[in-house]
């Protein structure tokens, strides 16, 4: 399973990542793009062959009362289902680099989600001068999401529709904010997502048939809307050169980052038994 895994991530550097997923957008009308980081990888058992499963049509909303209540490892081979599924995977972080350097021979680029989104958007307005670029936005706290709002209508980004992440989407409205944009490029950006559930990518999955009629470039973005309006705040440029953020983020904040951390500790273990080893 491991080796399926990594070779869904994508290859290249970020301009080309721009161009592919643009390119599929044109080619199919829609494109599903995940970010996979190593404590998503460890955490979630991402390489581990899970046999208990839930109907994907369960997962249609991203608030279910009996979360808690379902079998944890349902919920990870969902979640390698989403990740198999997405048309394009982007790496995320130095530990997953690291990991893929060794069990592949090749480096690849670290398109992290904070660095990424915001390239992404500036090359698809430049690209697409001529159109319409239209932004809508699902998760995260109301008054985080109504700051990560006006941080784009700032920076001259057509935010179309928002919609915090604690009530499920209403695709209706949805449409309505779509009306007479069908032509334009539409992207939604999710940041709907726990410690212990990928519940945005199980969702996106979940909704691809409503994705794919509305037309819309998704992008599955955990923490990202956090950084833009200072909820979290970069490492400065040299801490992020010597790789070490992950580090300043414990520090700055270990309720919320420790057991991305301690997932990411399991690097060793996973070099030890997926490479050295050569476990299938």
């Amino acid at each position: 399973m491991y080796k399926k895994i990594l070779n869904t991530l994508f290859q290249w550097n970020a301009d080309q990542a721009c161009e592919h997923i643009l390119g599929l957008y044109d080619r199919k009308g829609f494109c599903i793009v995940d970010y996979l980081y190593f404590a998503n990888v460890a955490g979630k058992q991402l390489f581990t062959t899970h046999h208990i499963s839930y109907p994907l049509k369960d997962f249609r909303e991203a608030l279910l009362p009996d979360y808690k209540n379902i079998n944890i490892q349902g919920i990870y081979k969902i979640y390698q289902h989403a990740i198999l599924d997405a048309d394009v995977v982007l790496m995320d972080g130095i530990a997953l680099q690291l990991f893929y350097y060794l069990a592949k021979k090749k480096r690849l680029p670290n398109l992290n989600g904070t660095d990424f989104c915001p390239y992404f958007l500036s090359y698809t307005k430049k690209k697409y001068s001529d159109r319409g670029v239209n932004i809508i936005l699902y998760g995260t706290y109301p008054h985080l999401l109504e700051r990560t709002k006006h941080y784009l209508l700032n920076q001259w980004y057509n935010v179309i529709y928002a919609q915090d992440g604690y009530i499920n989407l209403d695709w209706g409205n949805v449409n309505l904010a779509m009306k007479w944009r069908d032509k334009d490029i539409n992207i939604l950006l999710i940041a709907r997502s726990t410690p212990d559930y990928p519940i945005q990518e199980i969702w996106t999955l979940a909704n691809k048939h409503y994705i794919q009629n509305y037309g819309l470039i998704v992008l599955n973005q955990w923490g990202t809307f956090d950084f833009w309006v200072g909820g979290q705040k970069r490492a400065p440029k040299l801490i992020r050169t010597m790789k070490l953020e992950w580090l300043r983020r414990l520090i700055s904040d270990p309720k919320r980052n420790m057991k991305k951390v301690v997932s990411t500790f399991a690097l060793f273990w996973y070099i030890f038994s997926y490479l050295i080893l050569k476990k299938k």
